[in-house]
């Protein structure tokens, strides 16, 4: 198996580092915008019931968005960390790349609760009780995605001093 990695990560690997950096790039540019421009303009809908459905089809949508980076993100790492050899390289490169791994590890947990907080307020929205939506939604797009944001921009530069630029 691990001859499989090292060969395909050989044979392409600017395809798979273009990959990796293109999906990275998309995944914490989605974690900006859906904070930092989006949800300010959300905010200033009047009506709440409109408000609230909305914002779930974008929190849907960015969900459905995210899944496919963060897995394209996972199987370009396990390529770069097997096909690069960072286990029998240096101890501080092997030390951040583990750190990356833990990084993401806790993003994609972290996704997992997000999308839990989203079916509850999904719920909440069916059920009319908006409270319980308004605390699911202020807590995954003041809270949990800046969180993210973090952890992907401290990772993008574990990143670039690990490719040495």
């Amino acid at each position: 198996m691990r001859d499989f990695f090292i060969e395909n990560f050989s044979d392409y690997s600017r395809v798979i580092i273009f990959l990796h950096v293109i999906s990275a790039a998309l995944l914490i540019g989605s974690m900006f915008m859906m904070r930092f421009v989006i949800h300010p303009v959300q905010k200033e809908v009047s009506d709440i019931k409109i408000r609230f459905e909305s914002c779930m089809k974008m929190v849907q949508h960015y969900m459905l968005f995210s899944l496919p980076m963060m897995f394209v993100i996972i199987l370009t790492s396990v390529f770069m960390h097997i096909g690069l050899g960072f286990r029998g390289g240096n101890p501080i490169t092997n030390v951040m790349v583990h750190t990356k791994e833990a990084l993401w590890t806790f993003i994609a947990f972290n996704m997992i609760y997000m999308y839990l907080k989203y079916r509850r307020a999904k719920k909440g929205l069916a059920d009319e009780n908006y409270i319980e939506v308004e605390e699911n939604v202020v807590l995954i797009v003041k809270y949990l995605i800046p969180l993210n944001l973090l952890l992907a921009a401290i990772s993008a530069y574990f990143g670039v001093i690990l490719r040495g630029f």
